[in-house]
């Protein structure tokens, strides 16, 4: 009895062509090598990350190399340097919590090497130094970790940490925050009609359409299915109301097409703000959420409160 050969053979169904090894393929030289700066515990900021290409300050500053949400953490609360020889310093900039390095007080600079873990506040962020492909690997992993596939949006695991954030920094500044609760209307009449990649579609023009018009002023993500949440910093109720009803009208004169077919979806909105309709994020979207439901019961496509 002669044996067998099995029934397949990976390396004859699975052919690897050159191309599909990219710059591996034709040099095995991956450097130069770079610093690198992971999140790799801290909550909405994990797995975010920024190459080290000249003086890089870490802290909540918007401008801050790498930015962090943690109200523990400083505005600007550490650098890191370059320095000579290919070597790169760490020091801390008079933060008042202090910064820990592989789990020690930091006290005057510090020479960082491949590895070492940088504590502040509620962060760890870890030091590397990274090939191309270690590079292009974090971003792919930070795209995951933060970002809907669909609609480019924040995820909503890191929405809502940032929303939690957001509230906290309102109660410490005794400002306003706004809370748009969305749910899109005839979407399950264009999925019926036309398919569910029609539907996808409009899912993911809608996710672009809300970020083109938050712009920097808010943050969106897509909170399921073809529902999503927004909020705005600094906006009262009249505010808020503003703004969601450009983003409703936007939506509704989009004129959304796919494959020649006209599609034409809208857009439901409730709307709620601290610190007028609610004292914590939970009883924000919940009284969101009950607006968005009036806005449904009211014929759709409006904002309610």
């Amino acid at each position: 009895m002669t044996e067998r050969e099995p029934p397949w053979d990976l390396a004859k169904t699975i052919p690897v062509r050159p191309d599909d090894l990219g710059e591996v393929s034709s040099s095995r030289e991956l450097g130069p090598y770079v610093a690198h700066l992971t999140v790799i515990h801290g909550g909405q900021d994990l797995g975010i990350h920024a190459v080290v290409e000249g003086p890089s300050d870490i802290g909540r500053c918007p401008d801050c190399v790498l930015s962090l949400q943690d109200l523990r953490v400083s505005w600007r609360h550490a650098r890191v340097l370059p320095g000579s020889a290919e070597t790169f310093i760490l020091e801390d900039l008079g933060s008042t919590n202090g910064t820990l390095i592989n789990g020690t007080q930091l006290l005057g600079a510090h020479s960082l090497r491949n590895g070492d873990k940088i504590f502040m506040g509620n962060t760890v962020v870890r030091f590397s130094l990274a090939d191309s492909l270690d590079v292009g690997f974090q971003k792919e992993i930070g795209l995951l970790v933060g970002t809907d596939p669909l609609t480019g949006l924040e995820s909503k695991r890191r929405f809502d940490d940032a929303l939690d954030y957001a509230l906290e920094v309102a109660e410490r500044a005794g400002t306003s925050l706004a809370l748009l609760m969305m749910d899109m209307d005839g979407v399950k009449q264009i999925n019926d009609t036309h398919g569910h990649l029609f539907g996808a579609h409009v899912i993911g023009e809608t996710g672009r359409i809300i970020a083109e018009h938050l712009g920097s002023h808010g943050h969106a993500s897509r909170f399921g299915g073809d529902e999503f949440s927004a909020y705005l910093p600094n906006l009262d109720l009249a505010g808020a109301r503003h703004a969601a009803e450009v983003i409703r009208m936007a939506v509704e004169t989009a004129g959304m097409e796919k494959d020649g077919i006209q599609l034409a979806p809208t857009l439901s909105i409730g709307l709620a703000c601290y610190p007028e309709d609610a004292q914590s994020a939970l009883e924000l979207v919940a009284r969101a959420d009950a607006a968005l439901y009036r806005a449904k019961a009211a014929g759709k496509n409006c904002v309610s409160v």
